[in-house]
């Protein structure tokens, strides 16, 4: 390591050169970078659901996004604010993006002629260019308020609601632009109802005005916080920006090199930049510390001479470092989405930049630099943080059975609500609550349920043709709607079932499942005559052309929370499916699937890959420290810290009702890799004083070692823990409770390092001392 420090130190000029065509080949490739935005692209591929989409609705259209609004008010039905409806449809019309909607203006209902059923536009009013008249408003609304059918789909059950739902293209650059002219569109209905406006386009505008805004004001915050921090600690400006241009560089680096790699920035890995920037200053700090305590020293010779050896010092500790945060990082590759696998990858490759820029960038910019100067020197050595050391030192020596007793307690509330954590998964809590698109959606959602429901597909014993047709099968899966329909969460079920009973009750007065086949023949050829009006995809997923197979799509809201579908009312809605499966023919086979279950998949696949990400890291990581200390002794020491830092976290969430999401699930890994680095350099100088000074009483070495690393372990903590602090200022839920847990993880770990981690090597030392003291009495 001296030979390469030298190296560098002689070619000084040769690495800056050549970190600075690195970084700007990095820097051409970041504009490329792309901001994705799906949330649900976060699940692995699953073959089985996306081929049943596929028999149910065929091919995947264009028209694959979604636009709707909802209407509301006591005068939906008068004659003006109709008018003015389909106008605003007229308009909406002119757009290729949009397909024909589905709503009450284009459904066909059923009425009975004489002694037959018939197929009839719900709408009387055919003349789109003249108003509409008061004998047709109230025509119309007898009509949708009759219809079991839309009603709670598309018209609320009071008739104060109305629903219009579009199938849309992606609308690619211009996307902004034409939101704003729908929105405008349909906003001329103001002076007549309530609106309310959703869908695809929208939610990924508001996504990716969030996530944007994010990464501008976080990186901006966090570049502020970590100059005023190294210029407090150093009053220095080469320690001001040597480190801040280090992490530049290595953010730089990083964004360039997820764009080589095929990465886009999502909802989990737009932290990357912050994480980089943040935990990469810190071996800057370590760099430029150990060198101003080399400088404390006299007559060791010229600048060049004191920067090999704080570099060859220090390295140990920051190579050590570097191993343990990517292997922390890299544990994610253990999880199942593959937007924690990118996390993981685009982070390590960050943190491997900054140590290799920290032991060559900066050496190369020292050896170009003026020494420190007499009153920098004094602040290093007597300024107030080496006071604060100094008393640490003391209190531990003389007060370890306090810090003992503290992590008893840690441990104790760990284990009482370790398995009290909820799981957060639904994406429209993770934004502002006031945001006006927020308040619409779940307002929406308390009407007709969320926009994508929840499908249970029943296909007949061996494929058998017409098997749906046979009123006994019908009815009994009728007997199941009918129980489902029961969950206070569950707004409406569309479903071939539903249809025949709303056909009986206008044929007989009754909703239910007729004893002949009859009816249920003709709804078949009723319904294929309403193919064109609401959709052939619409048609044939109720019920396949043989008869085979048949889906039912249940629409539903969170009840008890008041908000859009959640976690809770997806388990709610299954343990009844699950419960009143018993009423559905013996022999059909139940397959159930959409967003709903998509829902409960990603929770569970959140818990399995925080356990699986955070037992990898702790292993990994203890096996690097044994074979580094070459002991499992110290081993063991070194891990408390971390060990102690991820169960106050625990406590912490359970307290301020934290949930796990998308993004908080990472941090025990994350504390793992990143908290461990203090007590590793904490160990490497313990064990450096006592083989210095092997006659020294135990506490002695054990106050040196505090006084000799304390500094930089409370300059890192304060760097990486205050920037993870402005990450609370995102406006995105889960990036805000990743910044605050990962800051007061990181604050237990430094704390326990210098607390926990020396009293508990004190008391065990003497444990050890008083033991050979009684055997050999």
């Amino acid at each position: 390591m001296k030979r390469l420090f030298a190296c560098i130190e002689k070619h000084n000029k040769l690495v800056l050169a050549a970190v600075g065509i690195l970084t700007i080949a990095f820097a051409c490739a970041v504009p490329r970078l792309e901001l994705d935005t799906d949330y649900m692209a976060l699940l692995p591929e699953n073959p089985e659901q996306e081929a049943l989409q596929l028999e149910v609705f065929g091919p995947p259209s264009e028209y694959n996004e979604n636009f709707f609004f909802l209407l509301e008010g006591d005068k939906l039905f008068e004659p003006e604010t109709l008018s003015a409806i389909d106008k605003v449809l007229g308009e909406l019309s002119g757009y290729e993006q949009l397909q024909s909607p589905l709503s009450p203006f284009s459904f066909v209902t059923i009425e009975k002629k004489g002694s037959r059923l018939a197929t009839i536009p719900m709408s009387p009013h055919q003349e789109q260019n003249l108003s509409w008249t008061e004998e047709e408003a109230e025509q119309f609304r007898k009509r949708v308020l009759s219809d079991d059918i839309v009603r709670n789909l598309l018209a609320s059950e009071d008739g104060e609601a109305m629903l219009f739902f579009y199938n849309s293209r992606p609308l690619g650059q211009d996307a902004d632009v034409i939101i704003e002219a729908w929105k405008g569109i349909v906003h001329q209905l103001d002076p007549y109802v309530d609106v309310y406006i959703n869908g695809t386009p929208l939610l990924t505008q508001r996504l990716g005005y969030y996530l944007s805004r994010d990464l501008t004001i976080l990186l901006g915050l966090c570049l502020l916080v970590i100059l005023v921090i190294y210029y407090l600690s150093f009053r220095a400006k080469r320690a001001v920006l040597i480190p801040f241009s280090l992490s530049i560089i290595g953010m730089i680096w990083t964004l360039g090199s997820m764009v080589f790699l095929g990465y886009k920035l999502t909802i989990v890995n737009i932290i990357t930049p912050c994480m980089v920037l943040i935990l990469g200053s810190s071996y800057s700090i370590h760099v430029i510390s150990e060198y101003y305590n080399v400088y404390k020293i006299q007559g060791i010779g010229d600048i060049r001479t004191r920067l090999n050896i704080s570099l060859s010092t220090i390295s140990k500790t920051i190579l050590t470092a570097c191993l343990t945060t990517v292997v922390g990082f890299l544990s994610l590759l253990v999880c199942k989405m593959t937007a924690f696998k990118e996390l993981g990858i685009s982070v390590s490759l960050g943190i491997v930049y900054c140590a290799i820029l920290s032991i060559t960038y900066i050496p190369a910019l020292l050896a170009n630099t003026v020494p420190p100067q007499e009153k920098q020197m004094q602040v290093f050595k007597n300024g107030l943080l080496t006071k604060v050391v100094n008393g640490i030192s003391k209190f531990v020596v003389k007060y370890s059975w306090i810090c003992l007793l503290l992590l008893a307690a840690i441990i104790g509330g760990f284990f009482a609500v370790k398995d009290e954590i909820g799981i957060q998964t639904n994406y429209m809590s993770y934004f502002p609550q006031k945001d006006p698109f927020i308040q619409d959606s779940i307002h929406m959602s308390s009407r007709f349920g969320g926009s994508d429901p929840h499908y249970i597909t029943l296909t007949a014993p061996a494929g058998e043709k017409n098997y749906f047709y046979r009123p006994e099968v019908i009815r009994r899966v009728y007997e199941f709607e009918q129980a489902i329909i029961q969950n206070p969460d569950v707004l409406h079920i569309l479903s071939f079932p539903q249809y025949v009973a709303f056909m009986q009750k206008v044929n007989g007065g009754t909703a239910e499942i007729p004893e002949s086949p009859g009816l249920i023949l003709t709804l078949s050829r009723l319904l294929a005559m309403m193919r064109n009006t609401m959709g052939a995809s619409v048609i044939d997923s109720m019920i396949n052309q043989d008869a085979s197979r048949i889906t039912l799509a249940i629409r539903s809201y969170d009840s008890v929370e008041g908000d859009m579908p959640t976690v809770a009312s997806a388990a709610r809605l299954l343990d009844d499916i699950e419960q009143y499966k018993h009423l559905l023919p013996a022999e059909v086979t139940m397959e159930n699937w959409g967003d709903t279950s998509n829902g409960l998949t990603l929770t569970n696949m959140i818990i399995q890959d925080q356990n699986y990400s955070t037992l990898l890291s702790f292993i990994l990581v203890f096996l690097i420290v044994c074979i580094l200390f070459k002991s499992f002794k110290y081993g063991f020491c070194s891990i408390i810290p971390i060990l102690t830092g991820v169960m106050a976290n625990y406590i912490l969430m359970f307290l301020l009702n934290i949930k796990f999401d998308v993004v908080t699930a990472i941090f025990a890994s994350v504390t793992v890799g990143v908290g461990v680095d203090d007590a590793i350099h904490f160990m490497l100088r313990y064990l450096r004083q006592k083989k210095l000074h092997p006659t020294l009483p135990y506490y002695i070495i054990m106050q040196r070692a505090l006084q000799e690393t304390g500094r930089p372990i409370i300059l890192t903590s304060m760097s990486i823990i205050s920037g993870m602090l402005m990450l609370t200022f995102a406006s995105y839920a889960p990036i805000r409770y990743f910044g605050l847990l990962l800051a007061i993880a990181l604050f237990t770990t430094t704390l326990a390092t210098l607390f926990i981690l020396p009293s508990t090597m004190l008391v065990g030392h003497k444990v050890r001392e008083l033991f050979i003291k009684k055997r050999s009495i």
